[in-house]
């Protein structure tokens, strides 16, 4: 697995080393903009920062008390898994798994996906997504073609890239505001909200592209396209007792 975050990803720890170098970098990035605004701050960093001695007259200043927060917070976002945290809160993966991957199987092999309803769907998402997509792109040999699977998920860690990036610079805008800086903390926060207004649908419009790729090679095997068409044939007498508890 390459530290190098512009490697491309091919699995989803490299996927993780890519998020946790470049959140680091937003984090960093934003220390750096509060400490040159907020005196305070700049005092109590400047404790920490520490000097190189390059010989007996030069030395360089090492700035410690900018990089150790930043590789915290970009520590953090792996270990906790910031961006499925907040992917799970605002449903980005759900709401994609049901409007683009699954619609598009069920449309591939001729099943009505209206049949279904919401609540159906997203009982039986996770495993409609394990039985239907992930068992043939996951694992050390998937079986379609692992050229459009890394393509796919290179796509993604920008996509997550984008969104802790949003989150580290919405942050630093409150505590601007917060300080006592409002004009910065809006023009932060609008800025922010623009780049990410026009950023993040752009990507996962290409997460969107490689999606539907993948749709069409799972199914393009009439045997794996049977056994997506029996995944969702399952689900009708699920469908039905739902109707039924709700009339």
């Amino acid at each position: 697995m390459s530290l190098n975050p512009l490697t491309p990803v091919a699995d989803y720890q490299s996927m993780l080393t890519r998020i946790f170098w470049f959140t680091s970098a937003a984090a960093l990035l934003a220390i750096c903009m509060l400490r040159s605004s907020i005196e305070g701050l700049d005092t109590f960093l400047s404790a920490i920062d520490g000097t190189l001695k390059i010989d007996r007259e030069k030395s360089l200043l090492v700035p410690v008390g900018s990089l150790a927060p930043a590789l915290l917070v970009g520590l953090a976002s792996r270990v906790f898994r910031i961006h499925s945290n907040i992917a799970n809160w605002l449903g980005i993966r759900e709401r994609f798994d049901l409007d683009v991957i699954l619609r598009a199987l069920a449309r591939g092999t001729q099943t009505d996906y209206h049949q279904f309803s919401e609540a159906t769907l997203l009982k039986h998402r996770y495993d409609l997504m394990k039985r239907c997509f992930y068992q043939y792109v996951n694992g050390r040999r998937p079986q379609i073609d692992e050229l459009l699977i890394e393509r796919a998920l290179d796509m993604w860690s920008w996509f997550w890239v984008g969104i802790e990036t949003t989150v580290v610079f919405v942050a630093t805008s409150f505590i601007y505001i917060a300080c006592g800086q409002l004009s910065s903390g809006m023009t932060l926060f609008g800025t922010t909200l623009a780049f990410a207004t026009l950023g993040l649908p752009a990507i996962r419009d290409e997460c969107r592209r490689y999606a539907l790729a993948q749709v069409r090679e799972i199914l393009a095997e009439p045997e794996r396209a049977e056994q997506v068409r029996e995944a969702f044939a399952k689900l009708i007498p699920a469908t039905e007792d739902t109707y039924r508890r709700a009339a």
